[in-house]
């Protein structure tokens, strides 16, 4: 019954012939604060061997205690708090459950749900609408439950129908689900969703209750970007420090020819930004990065962007279009950072950004983005891709792909010593609009990892010291949301929350990035 083996550790014991006892581990997959990262791996070796039996997850529930600031707001305490800081404790280290103490599920709850799913989904031919069913229980015929399935066309239900089956435990069964006869080469995406339901509730689980899921994608689109419906180029025009495009539509963007900023992005002369698009390298620091010392081996990107010099910035046409190239040094981290701006004659505004190392290392990152700062009214979110809960590189088995919708207060989750909150991941376009409709749409010429807050890192990062920081120290902007659009993000980890860091597929190592996206408006009817 090992405690926290290494991945590597289960491998080598799930790969022997020779053992004669089953692998239990005692503690395993801690889960403190924004974790439960790489549970998938776990499971994908312990069903590889029959010796491997699981283990128990450290914790349940987040052991804190309901108090009260000097401003009568309610939060979690934890170690140090009630006038103890100066005795000795070990600080937030109790909070490290699957649940809050009220039994508030952590969003990381899910994937763990979903890993642990007794009822299970294979592929066998699913663009035909062909999968297995198979029954791990271990005494409960799969007769006992309804099933569901849906047909996904660009994250859009396009068909769904129901089955049943006479299952009974340890065996398995092929099904055809009858989805409509599609051309799955047209360019779209195509995802096929599977849903287990309870038929009878109980005294714990109520009727309709979702106990297991499975999602196949059927096909990738292309990402292609539609071309624009004029061809008239923005008329450009200088006045001091500032750029201006005029385009069709009544699209306005000016550009701080000091800094290389975007700074406006105005339509009939309402503008959508509050702020200038900047660079963003840093989250702040899950209690996972924490322990991997994260928040001090790559503190050079905590500040990394703010400090950019700006050594080039050029305007240049191509044909229709106007772009505007700002090249910068990154000190910190010896490496050049590139922001190019397409500006499309409908008003589109195409955004590429790349980074490389000046030499031979660059510390690795925290994230490769850039935020885009709105004003508080547009709190309506939107997004094509992995939802509906938060989740991350290596925690999204859970997560499906559809289009999914929600206020820009829920994205937050508030673990009870805050941290890095909100991604979605594999996102194609995602919007942030007010209630008339009226905001602004990112697409992505590839998948994208995107949240919208109104926080940032600095206001969830205490620093060098986690200075018993509590949900109610956070200070949600009156003025702001955040539209953070990444290429990348750390994974989450979860191993262990002391020194392992995310498995090193998930760790942006890269000498180099580069992505890009399309912001356009969105004008209600």
């Amino acid at each position: 019954c090992p405690m926290y083996p290494s991945i590597n550790s289960m491998k080598d014991y799930a790969s022997r012939t020779d053992v004669t006892r089953p692998y239990i581990m005692c503690e395993y997959a801690h889960a403190m604060g924004n974790s439960s990262g790489n549970f998938q791996e776990y499971f994908d070796i312990i069903r590889s061997s029959a010796h491997m039996q699981g283990g128990f997850i450290w914790d349940w529930v987040d052991q804190g205690l309901l108090t009260k600031d000097e401003n009568g707001e309610a939060y979690w305490a934890y170690g140090g708090d009630f006038g103890a800081y100066n005795y000795p404790h070990d600080e937030n280290f109790c909070i490290n459950g699957l649940v809050q103490p009220d039994r508030t599920p952590h969003p990381g709850l899910m994937e763990v749900k979903k890993v642990y799913q007794d009822i299970r989904f294979a592929a066998i031919d699913p663009q035909r609408g062909e999968f297995e069913v198979q029954n791990h229980f271990i005494a409960t015929n799969l007769s006992d439950y309804d099933f569901s399935w849906e047909l996904l066309r660009n994250g859009e239900k396009m068909a769904d129908g129901t089955f049943e089956l006479n299952l009974p435990p340890g065996q398995k069964k092929a099904v055809k689900a009858p989805i409509p006869s599609v051309d799955m080469n047209d360019g779209n995406d195509y995802h096929l969703s599977v849903y287990a339901y309870t038929r009878k509730g109980d005294e714990i689980i109520p009727a309709a209750h979702e106990v297991a899921r499975e999602q196949f994608s059927l096909a990738t689109g292309s990402m292609t970007i539609q071309k624009p419906a004029t061809t008239i180029p923005a008329t450009f025009n200088k006045d001091g420090n500032t750029w201006s495009f005029d385009c069709q539509g009544n699209v306005t963007i000016k550009v701080n020819s000091r800094n290389g900023e975007v700074y406006a992005y105005a339509v009939n002369g309402r503008n959508l930004l509050n702020g200038s698009i900047t660079p963003s390298f840093w989250r702040a620091p899950t209690d996972n990065d924490w322990g991997n010392n994260a928040h001090r081996r790559l503190n050079a990107w905590r500040y990394a962007g703010h400090n950019r010099k700006l050594t080039a910035l050029t305007h240049d046409t191509d044909k229709e279009r106007h772009i505007i190239t700002a090249t910068y040094t990154l000190p910190e981290v010896n490496a050049t950072y590139v922001l190019s701006y397409t500006i499309h004659p409908d008003g589109r505004l195409g955004v590429e950004s790349t980074l490389h190392a000046d030499g031979d290392h660059m510390p690795e990152l925290m994230r490769f983005g850039l935020r885009l700062p709105l004003d508080r009214s547009k709190d309506n979110f939107r997004w094509y891709g992995r939802g509906p809960w938060e989740n991350y590189s290596d925690r999204n088995t859970a997560s499906f792909m559809g289009i999914w919708e929600g206020k820009v207060d829920d994205q937050f989750y508030p673990y009870i010593r805050p941290q890095e909150t909100g991604n979605k991941t594999d996102v194609r376009w995602a919007t942030l609009t007010d209630d008339t409709g009226f905001g602004i749409k990112v697409s992505g010429r590839q998948p994208l990892n995107v949240s919208a807050l109104d926080v940032t890192p600095d206001d969830l990062d205490p620093g060098m010291k986690k200075s018993q920081m509590h949900t109610s120290d956070v200070h949600h902007s009156r003025h702001n949301v955040y539209l953070n659009v990444d290429l990348a993000q750390r994974g989450l980890g979860g191993d262990n929350s002391w020194g392992r860091g995310p498995h090193k597929e998930y760790l942006l190592n890269d000498k180099s990035y580069n992505y890009s996206f399309i912001i356009s408006p969105v004008i209600p009817d």
